[in-house]
């Protein structure tokens, strides 16, 4: 009987080195996990932005374009995306203008729609006095026959200190209706910033630019073969 007490001794004391061993493990992991739950999650880059903006100017112009019903769809709709130009100086864009158009074309196509990027300069006229974007009477004529209608996606940036902010609208061609609006910040990282000052920027112009009418169907003409 007095032996008793040793042997019970030595019998618990593995079961404690494995209680001690699981608590210990599991402050680790929960310290761990909130560790990683106090991190921030990264800004969306230039994919999740378009998405983001995609996915509202869709839902938007859906209803008011009638898309769902029968004989309307998505593939009915030319979208022609247009290239953003800066706010400030609407005769300039810049290397990440051209890459958030791409995008957004890229997240339009994947909704369902037809979409035609139109590189050339005056596409869209900037109306100086009203400060909004207008169509020409001759942009009508984008709307094609085999097409239900032509949407046309203009932009513009503003870049802040920390982000930089789009705004996009979504204009029916047959009538100069704004069917769909949204903006969207995309964070001002170092990848962001080579972008905008990259060298060069002269050969990458806006889609949107004030100009004459005689002008703008010149420029245009080759679009409307």
């Amino acid at each position: 009987m007095k032996n008793s007490a040793p042997h019970r001794h030595r019998a618990f004391a593995p079961a404690c080195a494995a209680i001690f061993a699981a608590t210990c493990l599991a402050v680790l992991l929960a310290s761990a996990t909130a560790t990683a739950k106090s991190q921030p999650p990264p800004p969306p880059r230039y994919p999740e932005v378009a998405m983001a903006l995609a996915d509202d100017l869709d839902r938007q112009a859906a209803p008011r374009l009638g898309i769902g019903f029968p004989d309307n769809s998505r593939g009915l709709y030319w979208v022609v995306v247009t290239v953003p130009a800066q706010e400030d100086n609407l005769e300039a864009s810049s290397g990440l203008g051209r890459l958030m158009a791409q995008e957004l074309s890229c997240a339009l196509v994947a909704k369902g729609y037809n979409v035609q990027e139109i590189r050339k300069a005056s596409e869209i006229v900037y109306d100086r006095n009203q400060g909004e974007f207008i169509l020409t009477r001759d942009t009508r004529a984008l709307a094609r026959r085999h097409v239900t209608a032509t949407l046309v996606v203009a932009a513009t940036y503003t870049v802040l200190p920390g982000e930089v902010r789009f705004n996009v609208e979504v204009m029916d061609a047959r009538n100069n209706n704004i069917v769909a609006m949204s903006s969207r910040s995309l964070a001002k990282t170092q990848e962001v910033a080579a972008l905008l000052g990259r060298s060069g920027l002269s050969a990458v112009g806006p889609t949107v630019s004030t100009v004459d009418t005689a002008s703008f169907q010149r420029e245009l003409f080759p679009y409307l073969r």
